[in-house]
């Protein structure tokens, strides 16, 4: 069994949720999680997301992190540094041997190669309009959550959508 970790760059994810689903939506974030990690050892989720944007409707998502078990919120300035980090120093203590990362900027190449170096698995998990062509080169897997990819599971954004009513 793999250990996973999931790093979870927040303002990336709504913007592109925002483009596929053409609206504001309410996501189960921990449903995705799970079906992330499969039957992989889920050791933590790294969420980062800039409290800059914070109103209403986003405070209640960061209690909500607060409190979920696996869930670490990081509110920084520069959410791609933060989780770059986190990644690399983890990857350095040994305490993952699958990385998910969940945002299609290309900002997060370096840490992946640095990551893959230590003999880490990277996936990156998002769009495929959302997703850089350079990050999708470098990440060992892929992640489309608009389409099937050939030989892999889907993970569909609509699948994840919370029931508002």
């Amino acid at each position: 069994m793999k250990r996973t970790i999931i790093f979870w760059d927040v303002s990336n994810f709504f913007i592109t949720l925002k483009g596929l689903a053409g609206q504001s939506v309410r996501f189960d974030f921990v449903k995705f999680a799970k079906a992330l990690q499969g039957n992989d050892d889920l050791i933590k989720i790294y969420f980062a997301c800039s409290r800059e944007r914070e109103d209403d409707k986003l405070s209640g998502f960061f209690n909500f992190i607060d409190n979920a078990p696996y869930f670490y919120g990081g509110s920084e300035k520069q959410v791609d540094v933060y989780l770059a980090t986190q990644m690399v120093a983890l990857a350095y203590e040994n305490a993952y041997d699958i990385a998910y990362l969940i945002s299609g900027d290309q900002d997060f190449v370096p840490a992946i190669e640095i990551v893959q170096q230590k003999g880490k698995i990277v996936v990156a998990v998002s769009a495929s309009s959302a997703m850089s062509s350079v990050l999708k080169k470098k990440a060992d897997r892929c992640i489309m959550i608009d389409k099937e990819t050939e030989g892999q599971k889907a993970y569909f954004y609509k699948d994840f959508l919370a029931n508002l009513t």
